[in-house]
């Protein structure tokens, strides 16, 4: 939105690179048990294929005949399966699936929900989807360092909630193998919270059987989009049109 705004004040061409919409969702990871309601690609494409293709470079290969799992774990979290240089399936972080993080509820029972609804609102369950959830519900704050800090004291409520987040991630991440029956040439983790050794730990003590796992602190956001960008003025690729237009139209031959 911003490179769009800059682009009508100064007649630019306007380029982003993998937003979070990016839909490569094979159709089992669509389907949902209501009629008209499907899972829909909300993610951090931008960060997690930046990785895979930085991971896949490292080790003399082609994103395009790799298979990782890739794992942003930050404020918000989300694990994706990547099959052959396409995010097959992954969890929507923002949405209200996967692991609980500093900012957002991640798994909640149904019914459970529609409780707490009976007490509160939509409104409120919207914002704890997205930015009140986590942390900042059962501590009245996102910042991991403090509840770090907590876990480092032993306090027996941070340690309980900082070591189901690191439980739940792992789940996601063995729920991704499944999708690539197993065969995965890496789990990349990547992200802000890398930053805290225990985080890594734990999912290499329940994970680390499925395939190599491999680090990647922080983000690499803002370079995928610089280089990406440069590669299109230098005319070294092409740049695509967004059209606005949903990828994915419907299940081929079956109607609900």
């Amino acid at each position: 939105m911003l490179a769009w705004r800059f682009a009508q004040e100064y007649g630019r061409e306007a380029y982003t690179l993998n937003p979070t919409n990016v839909d490569e969702y094979c159709d089992y990871a669509r389907l949902t048990g209501i009629r008209g309601v499907y899972r829909v690609s909300h993610s951090h494409v931008l960060n997690q294929k930046a990785v895979a293709e930085t991971h896949a470079k490292s080790i003399g290969k082609r994103y395009e005949d790799c298979r990782f799992i890739v794992a942003h774990i930050d404020g918000g979290i989300t694990v994706s399966a990547h099959d052959h240089g396409r995010m097959v399936d992954g969890n929507m972080g923002a949405d209200g699936e996967g692991a609980f993080s500093p900012t957002r509820i991640g798994y909640v029972p149904v019914l459970s929900l529609l409780d707490y609804i009976e007490a509160h609102s939509i409104a409120d369950v919207r914002r704890m989807c997205s930015r009140s959830g986590g942390f900042v519900s059962l501590f009245g704050t996102s910042d991991s360092d403090i509840i770090h800090a907590m876990v480092d004291r032993g306090d027996k409520k941070a340690v309980l909630v900082w070591n189901t987040m690191i439980y739940q991630i792992c789940k996601m991440i063995g729920e991704m193998s499944t999708v690539l029956c197993g065969k995965v040439d890496a789990i990349l983790l990547t992200g802000g919270l890398m930053r805290f050794d225990d985080i890594i730990a734990g999912i290499r003590e329940r994970c680390g059987w499925i395939a190599p796992i491999h680090i990647y602190p922080g983000e690499m956001e803002q370079e995928a989009l610089a280089f990406s960008v440069l590669k299109v003025l230098r005319g070294e690729s092409a740049a695509m049109t967004y059209t606005g237009k949903p990828v994915w139209q419907g299940f081929e031959g079956v109607t609900f």
